[in-house]
């Protein structure tokens, strides 16, 4: 995701003389880019967490199967 981000920025800077003549259009275009950003940010993050508590799940059950072997 963060090389579509790159892709776009490059994409954008390429526009910038059409966007300088509207620049209600380059604002918009910015917050979009920044707000595209931050869900990504979020993204992984909420990832992590998940990888994290699905993991500790995993040993709860392993320690479990362990002592019902025992």
């Amino acid at each position: 995701m963060l090389e579509k981000i790159e892709h776009y920025k490059e994409r954008i800077a390429e526009l910038s003389k059409e966007l300088e003549k509207a620049p209600e259009i380059q604002t918009l275009v910015n917050e979009l880019l920044e707000d595209l950003s931050h869900s990504t940010k979020q993204n992984h993050a909420l990832r992590r967490t998940i990888l994290k508590s699905s993991s500790k799940e995993s040993r709860m059950s392993t320690k479990l199967r362990d002592a019902l072997y025992e």
